[in-house]
């Protein structure tokens, strides 16, 4: 059964959450992922809100199409309010 999202892929949005988490805690959540090799690029991110949880959380997809959950974001004030796409995932 599939769920329903919300994903943003607003790439300033993106970075100024990225500014707010910090170096720190973004590297950190990485090395709690397990995530050896870093996004070397912005082009892959995304914020994603589920409905069912009420979570945002900040991913990352690979060229080869693996998505990787890196951080949760709810309570971040960098959150963005427009460019949020409706989609259902499995």
């Amino acid at each position: 059964m599939s769920k329903l999202v919300f994903r943003n892929y607003d790439l300033k949005a993106i970075k100024n959450l990225l500014k707010e988490i910090g170096k720190e805690r973004y590297e950190g959540a990485l090395k709690d992922a397990g995530i050896i090799q870093k996004p070397l690029s912005m082009k892959g991110f995304y914020i994603e809100y589920e409905c069912n949880t009420g979570n945002i959380s900040l991913y990352h997809r690979y060229p080869s199409g693996i998505s990787i959950f890196i951080i949760d974001s709810l309570g971040y004030w960098a959150i963005p309010h427009h460019g949020w796409e409706m989609l259902r995932v499995k």
